[in-house]
């Protein structure tokens, strides 16, 4: 039966074997890492590092849906930083950023491959402390700077217009309520006043609020207590309406009061953007080490291998 074990001194008596092969093939490597350090462009990277903000400070459901508002957090939670991780990735996000660099007519990339190249450059990471991390790489620091501005401007911006077309939406809506309530306030309006005009109650006071009515000096006859009654009943109604009608008005007040032209931002700029001054290349040291190791161990592996294939050859 053919022996497939491998021992540890055997291989060592190979590899010793075969050090002028292993030592040129490592020496090449560490050539074209040299060669490749040197052709090399710098890249520079600008970064931020933000705080998420709370939904609360645009969010009328937030800040007003609870008595105690004030005790919300001011951090944003975690799926409120994955939507805004989403955001910033966003292809929409990336559209911009082209556009405020014209990074396709500068870098003479192809449109098919444009979303792609600036996707490569562009990195949101969430960090420990679940800040975000926002990057943007490119052979120049004026660009990478614009891009990274851009990025976070149009993020920003996606994210609040958000809340404020859902804001808008509701107080349409509310807008629409509040027209129907005022139709049927006008309407009854016009039967309280023919109410009183068919029962010639102008001469009293009428219902007051509560469970009675108050015809002031006038003696309330038969013919006028139904007028009366009807009054009193059309006047109930029409002050729960009044009461609906407030309500609506101080709903829409609230969510008015996110949609503004001075808007809030939804990123607290912990630090930069700034524009790179340093170029974020790898270290030269460590592509040449990390070639070198990495030719030595593929140049073993080569001599192993063609030892195994010479030996099954053989047998």
């Amino acid at each position: 039966m053919e022996n497939n074990r491998f021992d540890l001194i055997d291989i060592l008596i190979l590899l010793k074997s075969k050090f002028k092969i292993i030592l040129i093939f490592t020496v090449l490597g560490i050539i074209a890492s040299v060669i490749f350090v040197f052709l090399r462009k710098d890249v520079y990277t600008a970064e931020a590092n933000v705080i998420v903000k709370s939904y609360m400070n645009f969010d009328r459901n937030q800040m007003f849906g609870e008595e105690a508002f004030f005790v919300k957090d001011a951090f944003a939670k975690e799926n409120e930083i994955d939507k805004a991780m989403t955001i910033l990735g966003n292809s929409d996000v990336i559209a911009y950023i082209n556009q405020e660099t014209k990074y396709k007519e500068s870098k003479n990339i192809s449109e098919k491959n444009l979303f792609n190249t600036i996707k490569d450059n562009y990195k949101v990471k969430r960090t420990d402390n679940s800040d975000l991390e926002i990057k943007f790489t490119d052979e120049n620091p004026e660009i990478a700077l614009k891009a990274l501005q851009a990025a976070l401007y149009k993020a920003e911006d996606l994210y609040i217009n958000y809340f404020e077309e859902y804001n808008r939406d509701i107080t349409q809506e509310i807008d629409f309520k509040r027209q129907l309530l005022n139709d049927s306030i006008q309407n009854i309006n016009e039967q309280i006043a023919a109410t009183r005009k068919t029962y010639n109650i102008y001469n009293a006071l009428g219902p007051v609020r509560g469970n009675g009515g108050n015809s002031g000096s006038a003696a309330v006859s038969e013919s006028n207590a139904a007028g009366m009654e009807a009054l009193q009943s059309l006047i109930t109604i029409k002050d729960k309406m009044d009461e609906e009608n407030a309500k609506l008005a101080g709903l829409k007040s609230q969510y008015n009061s996110f949609l503004n032209t001075n808007k809030m931002h939804i990123f607290y700029k912990v630090s930069g953007p700034y524009k790179p001054s340093v170029p974020s290349n790898i270290r030269a040291i460590w592509i040449v080490l990390g070639s070198a190791v990495a030719a030595f161990l593929f140049s073993c592996f080569w001599v192993l291998l063609a030892n195994a294939l010479n030996k099954r050859a053989k047998a």
